[in-house]
């Protein structure tokens, strides 16, 4: 008899969150180091802001794809092709949330905060909790996009 192969099963709403979440949790942590070691260098908020960015650009990066990685093994979805097409799906719309949401959030929110002698610890803390709500909620609207329209479930 002759057996259709099933379309793997996509991440549930709540793992498509704790990758995200993951992700962030990646973000906060090289943020963190990136902004206390210019805080080392130098007190310009500016210089510390940006680095908070290149650290939450490369933290989020990393983790988010070790989560996505393991959610697939783990739910026995794994492909190299599958993960190629969520990465086209997903990358896409990340980045460009990601520049024009998350990065400028958090940048002008932690240069508010160290200007305002907030420190550094809690410019990027505060900081991060504004840009990671707008990011989420920018992801899970293009996710409920993407499974209205039809064209993949992210």
């Amino acid at each position: 008899m002759y057996q259709e192969h099933a379309r793997p099963k996509p991440p549930s709403f709540l793992e498509f969150n704790k990758e995200i979440l993951f992700g962030e949790c990646g973000a906060f942590l090289l943020a963190y180091g990136a902004a206390f070691l210019a805080a080392d260098f130098t007190h310009n908020a500016a210089i510390i802001s940006g680095s908070v960015v290149v650290g939450t650009l490369l933290g989020g990066t990393v983790f988010w794809l070790a989560a996505r990685i393991f959610h697939k093994l783990s739910g026995n979805r794994w492909s190299p092709g599958s993960l190629v097409t969520d990465i086209g799906y997903f990358t896409p719309a990340a980045l460009t949330l990601g520049f024009l949401v998350y990065d400028p959030a958090i940048y002008f929110a932690s240069h508010y905060f160290l200007v305002h002698s907030a420190g550094v610890g809690h410019s990027v803390l505060f900081a991060q909790l504004i840009a990671f709500t707008l990011f989420l909620a920018s992801m899970n609207c293009y996710r409920a996009i993407l499974m209205r329209s039809g064209l993949r479930r992210l």
